[in-house]
């Protein structure tokens, strides 16, 4: 029976000391030219963020993470009092290590586990009084997390060459993922914007009106 308990001792440590490597890349490639933000002037566009729950799962896209990586945004930013909504959805899969978290165990966190994820995040800005969708945007999302103590001088090393990849000793959090998908929201409201004066003013307009709370 110690031997036992001190079996899943030492499984549980190997999980959660081991390094985590993570790599993540959007799905849909953008097309054309990104939108550049300093070539929208004037004030930011105000939103009332809403997240809807995608399960009662805590998952790394349906987080409070992302609405603080939101609100460093340089397009908008948050208000609870404004008449224009950005509610963001999230679905996410993930495939199980299989016979690579047995490897991992029997040779004490040496062999990988590999963990693929499948997300997708959708952006939808609304008319918080019509409900009329403005635009919507979704961003797929591949990842992959490699679990193993031989991953340490990846982390160390490979995130100064590269914007796509981070790790640690955490499981469920990546600020270079949500960065990434922050960005491509931005990027993309930008060039619509630019493209588009007239959805610009009116999501100015609505951003800078008030509801009663």
């Amino acid at each position: 029976m110690k031997f036992e308990f001190r079996l899943v001792l030492v499984t549980l440590s190997l999980f959660f000391l081991s390094c985590n490597f993570h790599y993540f890349a959007l799905a849909n490639e953008p097309q054309g030219q990104p939108g550049n933000l300093d070539k929208i002037s004037g004030d930011k566009i105000r939103f009332h963020l809403i997240r809807v729950e995608e399960s009662s799962k805590a998952n790394l896209y349906n987080a409070p993470a992302l609405e603080f990586e939101l609100a460093k945004s340089k397009l908008f930013k948050l208000s609870r009092s404004s008449k224009l909504n950005l509610t963001y959805t999230t679905k996410t899969g993930t495939d199980s290590a299989g016979i690579s978290a047995v490897m991992f165990l029997l040779t004490l966190g040496i062999f990988p586990s590999f963990v693929e994820t499948h997300s997708n995040v959708t952006f939808t800005l609304m008319d918080r009084e019509d409900k009329k969708i403005i635009r919507d945007y979704s961003y797929p999302i591949q990842g992959r997390r490699i679990v193993s103590w031989l991953t340490i001088p990846f982390y160390l090393v490979i995130p100064i060459f590269s914007d796509s990849v981070d790790g640690g000793s955490n499981f469920e959090t990546s600020n270079v993922s949500l960065r990434m998908l922050v960005e491509a929201f931005e990027s993309d409201l930008a060039k619509d914007c630019l493209e588009n004066p007239e959805l610009l003013e009116i999501l100015r307009n609505k951003g800078n009106e008030s509801i009663e709370l």
